[in-house]
C-alpha cells in the first residue's frame, strides 16, 4: 500500500517547488510553513504541482454554472470565509 511522504523541511525543496508552495498558501491565507505542517495539504506538498492544480480545480468547481447565481455563490464564499476568520 503506497504512503504519501511530507516534506521534511522548505529547505528540502527547490525553489521552484518552494515558489509553488508560497504561492498556493498566499491563496489559501496562511504561510508556507503551516502549509506544509498541515493534514491534507502537507500530503500533497510533496508533489508542489499537484497541490497547486488541486487548489485550481476546487476554485473552478466553485464558481461552475448552477442552480444559484455566481454573486450569490460568491456572497456566500465571503460569509464562510469571515465565519473562519480566512485573512484573505
Amino acid at each position: 500500500m503506497p504512503t504519501l511522504r511530507f516534506p521534511p523541511d522548505l529547505e528540502s525543496l527547490t525553489a521552484e517547488e518552494r515558489a509553488t508552495i508560497e504561492r498556493v498558501a498566499k491563496r489559501r491565507g496562511t504561510t508556507a510553513e503551516r502549509l506544509v505542517s498541515s493534514g491534507v495539504h502537507g500530503a500533497q506538498s510533496h508533489w508542489p504541482a499537484l497541490l497547486e492544480a488541486n487548489l485550481n480545480v476546487t476554485a473552478q468547481t466553485f464558481m461552475r454554472l448552477g442552480r444559484l447565481p455566481e454573486l450569490t455563490k460568491q456572497a456566500m464564499h465571503v460569509a464562510v470565509s469571515m465565519s473562519n476568520g480566512c485573512e484573505y
